[in-house]
């Protein structure tokens, strides 16, 4: 339907039916589990094709207007024209030259996060002393995700009260396969994630906030290589 998946799809049906509704009750609805239902919604939310909606603080979602998705049929051959004059361009750069570019503000960091609910491992190195409040929830849901698929995460941290105690949230919430440790040296300002072929550079400060995402497999390796160094000599904690 319009270009979704059989899964966004059935979401964005039972969306239809249901109004203004939960994760919970579309997740019974379709019979979809809830990491899958949160998976597919931040795909549909990007699209524009759903909405999010707090009431007395509490989040809900609402499916949008079916004409938006006649609207977007519309434009499909304009997007495809536009994609093709894009690969064109990747075609023409230099061969095993790195693909780098930077995604500002949440929905640039947000895109990172959605998709690395598809990578098998994460390498995470991060301050959380201070975690920015609107990801909190995003957190929650990469957490499902990992516990749902397996996924393997070793977590490099601060080692302050705080970044161990939301460590240890963390652990709950990802299950058996997250362990993490405390850098033994001090300048962990912001986040970087290794995943796939990919490495994450975060700046994430209300004021300026943005991601550098590297995709090169050399890159990714070297990175990979330095993260294992580091979590060698970091410190175990309980």
């Amino acid at each position: 339907m319009a270009g979704m998946d059989e899964k966004a799809a059935k979401i964005y049906l039972a969306a239809l039916g249901l109004g203004t509704t939960s994760v919970q009750e579309i997740s019974r609805k379709t019979g979809l589990k809830r990491p899958t239902v949160y998976l597919h919604i931040d795909e549909l939310l990007m699209q524009g094709l759903f909405e999010k909606v707090f009431i007395n603080k509490k989040k809900y979602y609402r499916a949008a207007d079916p004409r938006v998705l006649e609207e977007r049929l519309k434009s499909g051959l304009g997007a495809l024209q536009k994609a093709m004059t894009e690969f064109e361009a990747l075609k023409a750069r230099t061969p095993g030259k790195p693909q780098a570019v930077i995604l500002e503000g949440e929905e640039g960091v947000r895109r990172v996060y959605f998709e690395m609910k598809q990578a098998n491992s994460w390498r995470i190195w991060s301050n959380l002393t201070t975690v920015y409040p609107p990801f909190h929830e995003v957190y929650i849901e990469l957490c499902e995700a990992a516990k749902e698929n397996g996924i393997g995460i070793r977590e490099i941290i601060t080692d302050t009260k705080e970044s161990r105690r939301y460590s240890r949230f963390i652990a709950r919430m990802s299950g058996p396969t997250y362990s993490a440790r405390t850098a033994t040296v001090e300048g962990l300002a912001n986040d970087a994630i290794i995943y796939g072929n990919t490495v994450a550079l975060f700046r994430l400060s209300e004021h300026n906030m943005f991601v550098v995402r590297i995709e090169d497999k050399t890159i990714a390796d070297s990175m990979k290589a330095l993260f294992d160094m580091a979590w060698k000599t970091a410190r175990p904690f309980h």
